[in-house]
């Protein structure tokens, strides 16, 4: 019998892991076909990504050479959110006599409980499933959930996907760095002749105003905290717009901005975060005041935080190109319990001015008692 297998996914853009799962799928699945399936709009995502077109484009140059993979437009042409149930449905009508494969990454594997009929998908179809580096999953726990809920396992497939993300592709071009290792020579040269992850003013205003190193460490912090959006339940655009400007003030000099006011008694590692979130306010136009606030506290912390705050607090503190002892530590953390996550970074910024002998100022005196107690309380 045929073996047709589905990689969906919004591929905003393409990367070479994408290629590599392909690969890999139709060798250890024994494809006979592995359609991949471009997302008009993906239902779990509140950005819209660029136009199919484009997206199609780059799917096209980056499996040129790969061989029993067909680029299908079908959930393009459809329109309006693209819900996989009803990719399936459609796959198996056309592939009447075939198995079917709907191929996912651990991180798709975590969420499959809650997709748009997810008993209908397993009706029709088998569900494997990669590693991906970088994104914890209990695979024990998820095969016990879908044999009990769904009374069907999935394939865990052998292949560890690395690291590598559409998120930081388009993060990093906007930014105008480096894109080499990120996806295909082909895919990446089209991209940036078309300049289709265009900067803004804010990201301009960035570059205009950072060194080279920070605004990379800017970009990471950027595309770390962006992992999070749907799990913390924030907007794209807010964790974006924070995290681009949580250093934004970090070479200017505070006397050039004559209605900037600093508080008595701020640290001067914490004063560019104050600044900051003047700039934002006074220069650059930034309203929301939740935004604000993660500016100006990022370095600091504050009492009683909002989630991006604090994802803006613990991204710039863990973004992989961090390097101090117990960073790894934390970064696991990170992926498994965002809020302990947290709590950690917390300790270990006060351990660090501790051992440091550095004055600590008392926003986050306020709110490591805070976070401690609470935990203590919770308890």
């Amino acid at each position: 019998m045929k073996k047709v297998g589905i990689l969906g996914g919004t591929f905003n853009p393409v990367h070479f892991e994408h290629v590599n799962m392909a690969i890999n799928a139709i060798k250890e699945l024994q494809l006979d076909k592995l359609l991949i399936v471009p997302s008009k709009i993906p239902p779990h995502k509140n950005t819209i990504p660029l136009p199919g077109e484009e997206r199609l484009k780059m799917l096209e140059l980056a499996f040129s050479n790969v061989e029993k993979v067909e680029i299908c437009d079908w959930e393009i042409k459809q329109g309006g959110k693209s819900y996989s149930y009803l990719t399936v449905e459609h796959f198996s009508n056309v592939y009447k006599n075939a198995n079917l494969y709907f191929i996912v990454g651990g991180d798709m594997l975590n969420d499959f409980r809650t997709w748009k009929n997810p008993s209908r998908i397993l009706e029709l179809c088998d569900l494997a499933v990669f590693t991906r580096e970088g994104y914890y999953t209990n695979y024990k726990q998820e095969k016990e959930y879908f044999i009990k809920n769904f009374n069907k396992p999935f394939i865990k497939l052998n292949y560890v996907g690395k690291n590598v993300s559409s998120t930081k592709i388009r993060v990093f071009s906007a930014f105008g760095l480096n894109l080499d290792g990120q996806s295909i020579k082909e895919v990446t040269e089209y991209i940036q002749k078309n300049n289709l992850y265009a900067q803004n003013n804010i990201v301009e205003f960035v570059k205009n105003n950072l060194t080279a190193k920070r605004l990379i460490h800017t970009a990471n912090v950027t595309v770390l905290a962006l992992t999070k959006a749907r799990e913390l339940e924030l907007d794209e655009n807010k964790i974006a717009t924070a995290c681009i400007l949580h250093d934004c003030a970090k070479y200017l000099n505070p006397q050039d901005y004559k209605g900037f006011n600093l508080p008595i008694d701020v640290p001067s590692p914490v004063v560019h975060a104050f600044l900051g979130e003047y700039v934002a306010r006074r220069v650059l136009g930034i309203t929301d005041e939740e935004i604000l606030d993660a500016i100006k506290y990022h370095t600091s912390g504050k009492a009683n935080m909002s989630k991006l705050a604090k994802l803006v607090f613990v991204a710039d503190m863990v973004e992989e190109g961090r390097n101090y002892q117990g960073v790894e530590i934390l970064r696991e953390e990170f992926e498994k319990d965002f809020e302990n996550c947290f709590l950690l970074c917390l300790k270990e910024e006060m351990q660090h001015l501790i051992n440091k002998k550095s004055s600590i100022y008392i926003e986050t005196i306020n709110a490591y008692d805070y976070y401690i107690n609470k935990k203590r309380d919770e308890e």
